[in-house]
């Protein structure tokens, strides 16, 4: 063999040991992105589930307090009604009507 051949063969394998490091170093950034990418995506998921919770208890807080409104607007409309007004003058003043008499037990 002579030397021109060994030197070709030498540059040979050092062109193919090169490639196989460049191979393998991307193979191992490309692996090690997908991990971070992986655990990233897992934390990306329990916080969006965190989210879903949090909008799912104001919605229902929403509508508790919707529901509370329409009560409270229709206690507004009753108490500004006449069998309202009449319902306290009666229990809270002890008033009658001008054709109603009072009737009151006796005490013995």
């Amino acid at each position: 063999m002579t030397v021109k051949k060994r030197s070709e063969r030498r540059r040979h394998r050092r062109r193919r040991y090169n490639a196989n490091v460049g191979i393998l170093l991307v193979t191992v950034v490309v692996l090690c992105f997908a991990a971070v990418m992986g655990v990233r995506m897992s934390t990306l998921r329990v916080t969006a589930q965190s989210y879903e919770n949090q909008v799912a208890a104001l919605q229902a807080e929403l509508e508790a307090e919707e529901e509370r409104e329409s009560e409270l607007a229709e206690s507004k409309a009753y108490v500004q009604t006449r069998e309202y007004i009449e319902k306290i003058a009666r229990e809270r003043l002890g008033l009658v009507g001008e054709d109603e008499t009072v009737v009151k037990p006796n005490d013995d």
